[in-house]
């Protein structure tokens, strides 16, 4: 799956190319099918992702179009050369993952 709909004449969200998430991919692990591999890519001609952000994944394991996992991204940066990232994982009803 791709998601392209900011696309090239709407520009990025909110003219921030930090916030312009562009593929996301999932598939079955090639080497242990009860994992599934999750790729999330940023707009590539940003300089970096924004600081400020909380970037969210959700996944519905059952198809009735609620949470059924959420995964949050903050990215921070401990200096102009190393960015980091804190992740939290929460069941759908709020239950974080360990």
């Amino acid at each position: 799956m791709s998601n392209h709909f900011t696309g090239l004449n709407l520009g990025p969200p909110l003219g921030d190319q930090r916030l312009d998430l562009c593929d996301l991919y999932a598939f079955q692990s090639p080497t242990d099918p009860a994992r599934t591999v999750i790729i999330l890519n940023a707009n590539p001609t940003a300089d970096a992702l924004h600081p400020d952000a909380i970037y969210r994944l959700n996944i519905d394991n059952d198809g009735d179009c609620l949470t059924d996992i959420a995964f949050s991204y903050v990215f921070f940066f401990a200096s102009e050369r190393q960015a980091n990232c804190k992740r939290f994982c929460r069941k759908g009803n709020g239950v974080p993952l360990s």
